[in-house]
């Protein structure tokens, strides 16, 4: 009688125990999903720009600068057109900055250099029909994963999501569609052709 009472008391102990992880797991899951969506309602948007309208754009990584310009609605390579371009790479990094917001804005700063803006080593610079913006890139924070941008002549900071800097972190080769010479479909044939072929004589021989 004892042990069926001790048995019974351990399953309701047990069946305690998961209830209160059942409502843990649903309540942290119940303030992530807020905190997300605080996160998207307080974010500012500095510049409404629609990335459908830029013609141009230019930034620097590792010390390089790399332009492109669009034609018909096509990307391409400021200094080289016969470049192909990944465009949908492109479009992506374009809709970083058009439209941008800021997680948060620091009014009236009295030294940018705190910030790493002084003397910024990084930008991104776009064009419209009708405008020309130049952002200058920070320091990253690395408690919360935020970057520090401004613009020149201004004396606000702007604290923004890490991808929208990282998101421009690329090189022109990165940017390049990797197009298979004929020389590499015939070896890729070749080689689907002996693999087909060794697969066809170790099936007759295991028949055999």
């Amino acid at each position: 009688m004892k042990k069926k009472q001790r048995q019974m008391i351990g399953m309701l102990l047990a069946l305690v125990v998961l209830a209160a992880a059942f409502l843990g797991i649903r309540q942290y899951n119940k303030n992530a999903s807020s905190a997300t969506s605080t996160t998207e309602d307080t974010q500012e948007t500095v510049l409404d720009v629609n990335s459908d309208d830029i013609t141009s754009f230019r930034y620097v990584y590792e010390g390089e600068t790399y332009a492109f310009e669009k034609e018909d609605d096509t990307w391409y390579y400021a200094d080289d057109h016969s470049l192909n371009l990944n465009q949908d790479r492109i479009k992506a990094m374009i809709l970083k900055v058009a439209p941008l917001k800021a997680d948060q804005v620091i009014e009236n700063v009295t030294d940018m250099s705190q910030y790493g803006l002084a003397d910024p080593e990084r930008t991104i610079q776009y064009e419209t029909a009708d405008r020309s913006v130049i952002i200058n890139i920070g320091n990253l924070n690395s408690m919360t994963s935020q970057y520090y941008i401004a613009f020149p002549s201004e004396m606000k900071v702007y604290v923004v999501a890490t991808n929208v800097v990282t998101g421009f972190n690329y090189t022109l080769e990165d940017l390049v569609e990797v197009e298979e010479t004929a020389e590499e479909t015939e070896s890729t044939e070749a080689t689907d052709t002996t693999i087909t072929e060794s697969e066809t004589t170790k099936t007759a021989t295991e028949t055999n």
